[in-house]
């Protein structure tokens, strides 16, 4: 990535998302985009130094998620749901998975 100040704040935020279960484009993908509003693959690819087709999968995957909205113009431009948004969304998965988790731990007793 860049030099600029934001550096740090940007591999922090990539690390969460890696973490969270995203890929390191995708990671990388929303950061870029979130910083930059909208934009096409080539504004995304610039600021994140993931290749363009890289950005495109990752586009993919963050589309699936619900974390960017696609818009099918030429050349595509695509936006990132707010970062209060992505949270939210975040928690949400969390605590489904924990629900899932404990549920699952509930069926493994009941059958003993």
């Amino acid at each position: 990535m860049s030099t600029d100040p934001l550096d740090t704040p940007r591999s922090a935020a990539v690390e969460e998302l890696e973490h969270l279960g995203l890929s390191a484009y995708a990671a990388r993908t929303f950061v870029a985009l979130v910083s930059l509003g909208t934009g096409t693959a080539k504004d995304v690819s610039e600021v994140s130094d993931v290749p363009r087709t890289g950005v495109h999968d990752a586009i993919d995957e963050l589309h699936d998620d619900g974390l960017v909205d696609v818009r099918h113009s030429s050349p595509r431009t695509f936006r990132a749901i707010s970062a209060e948004t992505a949270t939210r969304k975040f928690e949400q998965d969390h605590r489904v998975s924990i629900l899932a988790t404990a549920l699952a731990r509930r069926t493994v007793s009941s059958s003993d």
